[in-house]
């Protein structure tokens, strides 16, 4: 036998390739053609030894048209394809190719270059050491690397065929999941329609609780008082404007900042201060306010224009106070014709434009005589200033030396009806801006237009009311008196829907007079912005009229308190401090 030292490659027809042929032609009973052919056709390729295991060479068969190529074969295949000789000392042998069925020149030797992988066929004695395999210790108790390097290559390649034949049950991973008994859940608070973050309620739920633990008995107390307070100013808000306006109302009350709580300052002192706000009879003439008529009762007098009421001689012709449209009415106050009202729900202001300044609306910043931006279905009209009948006047009470006649803040929502103008909704807070009174009113007519826009009353708030004009004003005359001072903003509409004579009033239309003076006027909004830094009637619905009420008086508390800075020995009189100069 010829020992290969180094890999080395005889070519046909080399004296050792005939040689090893001829020698291992009796070990090799299972090959279909000669040995010294085999030699001869195909060459003979010797690799390297590995310890005492012998070196194999392989015979495959390839198809049509290949020439021969040498491949080294390796213990791990199976004993079908491999032949091993008897005497196990020789140093190389000569493996029986499988049975060729074609031409020898089909007969081909692979090439090292040119590898081919063959099918694995499990043989039975792999399979007994694979179920041996199943009760190996785990890696934890794995030999050391001493002992794994004495193991045979044959053990290692066994092994490693049966560990992919092999399961393995492995415990299953579980997730950590900590315990929440010991922390405390948040408070979580419910959601409505208004869009607030709950930081911002959970912040103003804190600053409640810190107020409400100055005067509660209890910390539990105080945060069930807190926590109502943010939940009232929450479900009565419709924008997150309007819920920052409530909330920082709420947090100023439960301050002491309200009027009733000011320091050094009582119901009475504070009657008396807004005595120095109070109309006059001229100023009260000069924008509109009603007067009792002097021959007919419960008739009421205005000394302005009485408005744009029927042309002379017609009494069923009608202009539209929208529009300015001229239309005509029945007897019962409907349209003769279906006309459409195109008109401009904004106000004229003058503001700056191409080439200059001029006006335009604040609702679409069109120019005056431009069409529309608003489209209604039929012409209305206002017909306040021409249904001056069903008037009451508030009377005289008599009081005590310390009573106290009262203040309120009052505001009126109006819808359209045949008749014009009528009132649907009327709201009156105290001097602390509790409402008192709110309440919605059916119209004596039928509505035409519900104004939502600026009403924000709809036809589901009137439909669910039974309450009257004369039920109305038998309350507000148990509750004021000739000597109730009355505030409101432009005041002066509100009494005339509701049909009411009163002369003691403070108006802050007149109190914060336009810069251009009479007859302009500011409208509520603006100087709530510019003086209380609030934003209100900004809510798509309509106003809201206790929003408006509590707007007024709080704007009169800031003229209170302006003129006790400038004037303090006013604020300090007293019998026995010197009078001001």
């Amino acid at each position: 036998m010829l020992r290969a030292t180094a890999p080395c490659w005889f070519p046909p027809g080399h004296p050792e390739c005939q040689k090893v042929a001829k020698e291992s032609a009796p070990s090799a009973p299972g090959l279909l053609l000669p040995s010294h052919q085999l030699a001869h056709n195909f060459g003979l390729w010797v690799p390297q030894m590995y310890h005492q295991a012998s070196a194999f060479a392989v015979f495959q068969a390839e198809s049509q048209g290949r020439g021969p190529a040498v491949s080294p074969a390796w213990p791990q295949m199976s004993k079908e394809a491999c032949y091993l000789p008897e005497q196990r000392g020789s140093a190389c042998c000569l493996l029986a190719a499988p049975r060729l069925t074609e031409s020898p020149s089909s007969v081909c030797v692979s090439a090292p270059s040119d590898r081919k992988r063959m099918a694995h066929f499990p043989s039975p004695c792999l399979a007994t050491d694979a179920k041996r395999t199943l009760t190996a210790p785990s890696h934890s108790q794995r030999p050391k690397g001493s002992e794994v390097g004495k193991k045979s290559p044959k053990t290692h390649k066994r092994t490693g065929m049966a560990s992919k034949t092999s399961t393995t049950i492995t415990r299953k991973r579980m997730v950590h999941r900590p315990s929440l008994q010991s922390s405390k859940k948040p408070i979580i608070l419910q959601q409505s329609g208004c869009q607030v973050r709950t930081v911002i309620r959970r912040g103003f739920r804190q600053l409640f609780t810190k107020e409400c633990l100055k005067f509660c008995a209890s910390k539990q107390e105080a945060e069930e008082k807190a926590l109502s307070e943010e939940k009232a100013a929450y479900y009565s808000s419709q924008s997150l404007d309007i819920y920052l306006n409530v909330a920082l109302d709420t947090l100023k009350r439960l301050r002491g900042l309200t009027p009733s709580s000011m320091p050094g300052l009582s119901r009475t002192a504070l009657y008396s201060r807004l005595e120095e706000f109070l109309l006059t009879r001229d100023q009260l003439k000069e924008n509109g306010y009603p007067f009792p008529h002097p021959v007919r009762p419960g008739g009421a007098v205005l000394f302005t224009g009485q408005g744009k009421g029927p042309r002379d001689g017609d009494s069923s012709c009608r202009v539209c106070c929208r529009c300015g449209t001229e239309y005509l009415v029945s007897s019962s106050g409907r349209c003769v014709r279906d006309q459409v009202c195109s008109y401009h729900w904004g106000r004229l202001r003058w503001s700056q434009v191409a080439g200059g300044w001029g006006p335009q609306y604040t609702c679409c910043a069109s120019a005056p005589g431009s069409v529309g931006c608003q489209v209604a279905k039929q012409h209305v009209r206002d017909g306040r200033k021409e249904s001056l009948d069903g008037f009451v006047k508030t009377f005289q009470k008599e009081l005590s030396r310390d009573a106290y006649p009262g203040i309120y803040a009052l505001d009126c929502e109006m819808c359209y009806t045949t008749h014009g103008l009528e009132l649907t909704r009327v709201t009156v807070a105290d001097a602390d801006t509790r409402v008192v009174y709110d309440t919605f009113v059916k119209p004596k007519h039928e509505i035409v237009d519900y104004n939502t826009r600026f009403s924000g009353v709809t036809e589901a708030d009137v439909a669910k009311t039974s309450i009257t004009l004369p039920q109305v004003q038998a309350f507000l005359l148990s509750l004021f008196s000739a000597q109730t001072i009355l505030i409101g903003h432009s005041l002066e509409s509100d009494l005339l829907a509701l049909k009411l004579i009163h002369s003691t009033v403070v108006d802050t239309a007149v109190l914060f007079p336009h810069h251009l003076g009479f007859p302009y006027k500011r409208s509520l909004r603006n100087l709530t912005a510019d003086y209380l830094g609030r934003v209100i009637q900004d809510s798509q619905d309509g106003h809201s009229s206790s929003e408006d009420a509590n707007a007024c008086l709080q704007l009169v508390m800031w003229k209170v308190r302006e003129r006790a800075q400038t004037q303090p020995c006013h604020a300090a009189a007293s019998p026995a401090s010197p009078a001001c100069p």
